[in-house]
């Protein structure tokens, strides 16, 4: 056996050296390195799951990285009344497509006073209903093929994937937006300067700090009442203007001024985070786009409107049916890849009794810039 042993040594000894010989520099290399003895005692070669060579499932990224591109997702709170939008995952653990909530409202009754009979005047709770629907929504992006990936200096695949998440952020946004801006009621509804309808709304009936203050009156006085969220220990409400509005609302001095004097507490908190200022204590402003705007207002029919949003608590109600899930899929023998994302969810402004329960719709006139 240890002639044999010998033989092979001495005959892999001298391949090895014929190999170098004849320029097989990458096969004399690949057989010395076969030949060799194993190592003991080195250590293993290892990427933990945090490490940044770690290959992610897509799906699992999309769920990190889609409530960063929600705008709503800083107000959206789970099963959490001190939240403007409520979320709710009943139905994600049983079958149907809509889910009912309830609000409780306060006692009003007087009670009785010293030795008065309390039995017999016991006080009746008060419940009011509303319900959202579910529906599932899906968009997907298919690649022609491996050439067209060759084409281009960026990454198809890569770009499917982040427009397609940004897709599905932007659509629960807008089905958010659009819900707020359905059926308001007229005793929800505040138009700016001395404006009483769509119609008579003109260029001096824009935003002001006076009309901020009007809605901070009017949400405490409101029947039910408009309750503020509590946020770094204090009571906020939220104003939402559309870009416009919230230029026009930086030309006013009295904001100016404020705004240089104001001290901004909880910065790193999501909802102060973008915020445009505050006024009163009470009020943080912030701004977005897709606000839902309006050209045919006034008596002319061609003065250009936003339909902004006062926010509390509680003023909708978002479920979940199936929380966002991603597919990649194949075609062509493996020519051509597709990705696809889908979710199934619901939203509702909450109207308790016909009245918008958390929610005044601020009609103002806006600076078309």
């Amino acid at each position: 056996m240890r002639h044999l042993l010998r033989a092979h040594r001495r005959w892999a000894t001298r391949a090895i050296g014929l190999l170098y010989t004849v320029g097989l520099t990458g096969v004399a290399n690949w057989l010395l390195f076969a030949l060799s003895p194993p190592i003991s005692g080195g250590a293993d070669t290892q990427y933990g799951t945090g490490a940044t060579e770690a290959v992610k499932r897509w799906a699992a990224v999309l769920m990190v990285e889609l409530p960063r591109e929600i705008y709503f997702a800083k107000w959206m709170k789970e099963n959490d009344q001190n939240a403007i939008i409520e979320v709710k995952r009943d139905l994600q653990k049983q079958a149907g497509d809509r889910i009912t909530f309830t609000l409780l409202r306060k006692l009003t009754g007087a009670g009785v006073s010293g030795d008065d009979t309390l039995e017999g005047n016991e006080e009746s709770l008060v419940t009011y209903s509303d319900n959202v629907t579910i529906d599932q929504r899906r968009n997907a992006v298919r690649l022609k093929g491996r050439m067209t990936e060759r084409r281009v200096a960026f990454s198809l695949r890569l770009s499917a994937k982040n427009q397609l998440r940004t897709w599905m952020a932007e659509t629960i946004d807008d089905d958010i937006f659009n819900g707020f801006a359905t059926g308001t009621v007229a005793d929800r509804i505040v138009y700016g300067g001395n404006a009483t309808a769509t119609a008579n709304v003109g260029s001096d009936d824009g935003i002001t700090t006076a009309l901020m203050d009007k809605l901070i009156a009017k949400a405490k006085k409101a029947d039910p009442k408009i309750w503020p969220v509590r946020v770094e220990g204090l009571d906020l409400f939220v104003l939402l203007l559309h870009t416009d509005v919230s230029y026009d609302l930086r030309q006013l001095s009295t904001w100016y001024t404020a705004q240089q004097n104001a001290n901004i507490r909880g910065r790193d908190n999501p909802q102060f985070l973008g915020a445009l200022g505050f006024w009163g204590g009470q009020l943080v402003i912030h701004e977005h786009e897709k606000v839902p705007v309006a050209t045919d207002w006034g008596s002319t029919g061609d003065v250009p409107g936003a339909s902004n949003l006062f926010l509390g608590r509680q003023a909708g109600v978002f479920a979940w049916g199936a929380t966002p899930e991603a597919w990649e899929k194949e075609f062509d023998y493996g020519n051509k890849v597709g990705f696809a994302v889908g979710a199934i969810w619901g939203f509702k402004k909450a109207i308790f009794n016909n009245v918008d329960h958390g929610y005044i719709e601020v009609r103002t006139y806006r600076t078309n810039n």
